[in-house]
């Protein structure tokens, strides 16, 4: 490793751990290190433009600007009163219910901080009226939360597909059997832990008023099904699902369910673009990090040294789980993937791993990493939301977090719960 890649690892490390925003960080050291390395400003700026002229990067304000229209009551709720009607009167019903209904949600926002946000307040409180302990009503909205971006369409998805140059729609797919399996392993400690709440099941409303919960919920669930339904039918691109997807949770959100004004969407777009701007800097940034990375060799010197040490992939993909648990302590998720994505795929492709597994591997990571202080984002969401302490969240999360790293292992060992269904349906990436 040459002299200047550490130095410019020292820099990276050093300048994140002062609090120096990402995309400051980023830019800013790109920036520098490709000057010190004989470029010219002309040539760093047409290197943006380049890989930020991308279709499939218009996605990502379409689905900031969707996840910012739902985040209103009406489809949360609507969501609750279907899954509630359905399993309500179970041991452990309402807590069932919530994990449900965020399921749903999760495939409607691909955010779990919107997910933790839309949630947290109707399905907290309920569990509470219910007779549930509030550290158990806040691990579950917690945990829940962090389906936001392993269930499909997820924004860290199309981060990792573009800057890995992996299929979207595949990746998309690779997170539905992992998602179904954490929302069963989520079932299952809440239906252990539940016996211990002295929790009250909601009473069987009838057949009226479930028939009346589940037509009120049909319109949430048009946002996943046009989505996903247009990419995989072959009917629109990522880029314009998203749009479809704005359009809907806009209509849906103001007219059916009326959680969101009129007079409030310009707020609203206003939100979704500051936050846009700040997600593509920091993929800029990363960006021209990764031509830095390049030119100095250092991603194809790692992967030569990584090769001499004869580790099995699966011995790999064990070690950057550790390096993402301790990343995961400190930088939040896109960052995570920015960061480190431009040093492993060299690996991944050397090693013969598929870079759809790596990604879920990586999701799962950045879940657990949400949960995790001192930067766990669904920790301090939650707080907030509830009004709670920091740390009563924790002990509510514990054996949920428990299940995310046996889903983690899982995922790991067991490549086709990754591979298995986008190879089925789109046919064995070449």
């Amino acid at each position: 490793m040459g002299i200047e890649a550490i130095y410019g690892i020292v820099a990276l490390l050093g300048l994140l751990a002062l609090g120096i925003p990402i995309y400051i960080v980023l830019m800013g050291l790109g920036i520098v290190l490709l000057l010190l390395d004989g470029g010219s400003v002309a040539g760093i700026a047409q290197t943006v433009l380049d890989h930020m002229n991308s279709a499939t990067l218009m996605a990502v304000p379409f689905f900031v600007i969707a996840a910012g229209f739902i985040q209103g009551g009406g489809i949360a709720r609507a969501l609750i009163l279907m899954a509630a009607s359905w399993i309500g009167r179970l041991p452990g019903g309402i807590p069932l219910a919530a994990l449900a209904a965020t399921a749903m949600f999760s495939a409607i926002s691909g955010s779990s901080v919107a997910t933790v946000l839309a949630m947290g307040t109707m399905v907290v409180p309920e569990m509470l009226d219910r007779g549930y302990k509030r550290p158990f009503a806040l691990g579950v909205t917690a945990a829940a939360g962090t389906l936001g971006i392993l269930i499909p369409p997820s924004m860290p998805m199309v981060i990792y597909g573009l800057m890995s140059e992996t299929s979207i729609p595949r990746l998309f797919l690779a997170g539905v059997v992992p998602g179904a399996i954490q929302v069963g392993l989520f079932s299952l400690v809440i239906m252990v832990m539940a016996r211990g709440q002295g929790g009250k099941p909601i009473p069987f409303p009838g057949w009226p008023e479930l028939a009346r919960a589940n037509l009120a919920a049909l319109p949430a669930l048009a946002v996943p099904l046009i989505v996903l339904g247009g990419i995989y039918g072959g009917f629109v691109t990522v880029t314009e699902a998203a749009a479809l997807s704005a359009a809907v949770a806009l209509l849906v959100s103001v007219f059916v369910y009326r959680s969101l004004k009129l007079s409030a969407v310009p707020e609203v777009l206003v939100q979704g673009i500051s936050r846009t701007a700040a997600i593509l800097l920091i993929i800029a940034g990363a960006n021209l990090l990764s031509l830095w990375l390049t030119r100095d060799g250092l991603a194809v010197r790692l992967a030569e040294l990584v090769m001499g040490l004869e580790l099995s992939a699966t011995q790999f993909l064990f070690v950057m789980a550790g390096i993402l648990l301790v990343l995961g302590t400190v930088l939040e998720g896109y960052s995570i993937i920015l960061i480190t994505l431009p040093l492993t795929v060299p690996i991944l492709h050397a090693l013969g791993i598929d870079t759809v597994q790596y990604a879920i591997v990586m999701i799962v990571g950045i879940e657990i990493a949400m949960l995790t202080p001192p930067v766990g984002l669904n920790l301090f969401v939650m707080a907030e939301v509830a009004k709670a302490p920091v740390t009563e969240v924790q002990r509510g999360m514990l054996p949920f977090l428990a299940a995310m790293i046996i889903l983690w292992v899982t995922v790991i060992l067991v490549p086709q719960l990754s591979t298995g269904l986008p190879d089925m349906l789109l046919g064995a990436a070449r």
